[in-house]
């Protein structure tokens, strides 16, 4: 079994991605992914950035005999010649994404309070503050935020909307399968109007979606020499959507 250090940021910030779907907030721009030596082959990434180390439980050779670091998707495969030797570009499924919560944004999120599926904001917003809000009565969140429901459909998986379920599950599914128990929350702040907060607001549920579904996948670039040995690593994690990540595959 090989390891290799990888050299790359880990996680697109929520709010980066965020800002590809035309949603800006404050703090909504591309993070520094210069890496800074720290000696031998580690180093350290400034802005949202933190170093990645994944280890390869298998490798895989396609073509006439190059080794991957990682596991590719097959149809992301993209081998360039370059002067020096070759160029492996491809995506790789992430197995333990970071989810659209981590980055603790006090701007825009979700709390979610069914059994099989908890997302907590206490600090702001508490589980009886959300009832209360369902059951019509004014909370003292609604002075700084947009709020608006979010309805879950819970069945082997969870999925997620800001609208219905209804008319698009199995029979039976909707009544069983679906409850109303979390809210999105946007800064008042941030977002001055319920439409700009609206698209920020679906733009994130897209994300939660794509996350529960493994819809996850870093960006990698393997270099070979010129006898198609591998020789070096570069990788990026946390792209959300298999079409997103294969444009910025393209680039990469």
């Amino acid at each position: 079994m090989k390891k290799y250090k990888t050299k790359g940021w880990y996680g697109e910030s929520e709010r980066h991605r965020l800002a590809r779907f035309g949603v800006k907030t404050k703090r909504g721009v591309a993070p520094d992914v210069t890496p800074i030596p720290m000696g031998g082959n580690v180093y350290e990434y400034p802005a949202y950035a933190k170093l990645s180390v994944q280890v390869i439980k298998s490798t895989r050779y396609v073509g006439d005999g190059f080794e991957f670091t990682f596991m590719p998707i097959e149809d992301s495969i993209d081998i360039i010649k370059t002067k020096d030797g070759y160029e492996a570009r491809y995506l790789v499924r992430e197995d333990n994404p970071q989810s659209p919560d981590d980055d603790d944004d006090e701007g825009l999120f979700l709390v979610h309070y069914h059994r099989d599926f908890q997302v907590d904001r206490k600090n702001i917003i508490t589980e009886d503050d959300a009832r209360d809000w369902y059951q019509g009565k004014k909370i003292p969140q609604e002075k700084d935020y947009w709020i608006l429901p979010v309805e879950a459909y819970i069945h082997h998986g969870v999925h997620l909307t800001l609208d219905t379920h209804k008319g698009m599950l199995p029979q039976g599914h909707y009544e069983f399968d679906t409850s109303r128990v979390g809210l999105v929350l946007a800064s008042k702040k941030e977002f001055d109007t319920k439409e700009k907060a609206e698209k920020a607001m679906r733009a994130l549920i897209e994300g939660w979606n794509q996350y529960l579904i493994g819809d996850v996948y870093g960006v990698v670039k393997d270099t070979y020499d010129k006898n198609k040995k591998l020789i070096d690593n570069d990788a990026v994690w946390g792209y959300y959507g298999y079409e997103d990540a294969m444009s910025i595959l393209k680039d990469f």
